[in-house]
């Protein structure tokens, strides 16, 4: 009986290590460009930057947007 456990046990671990895909499915968000500088801006006057996002991981990347 403890040599089927044994063998069991071997089998999981065999297949988790083969298979490490499947423990790490998930999106992964990539910002190239983390910071902006502006430099000095006067007061009153718009800016605007784009922030660029790729997702790197290997399932959906989503956003939920809430309100300030």
């Amino acid at each position: 009986m403890k040599n089927a456990f044994v063998s069991v046990g071997g089998l999981i671990l065999l297949l988790l290590l083969l298979c490490p895909q499947v423990s790490y499915c998930a999106p992964k968000a990539f910002i190239p460009d983390r910071a902006y500088d502006a430099g000095e801006v006067p007061q009153g006057k718009e800016i605007s930057h784009v922030f660029r996002l790729k997702n790197t991981g290997d399932e959906p990347l989503t956003f939920k947007v809430r309100p300030c």
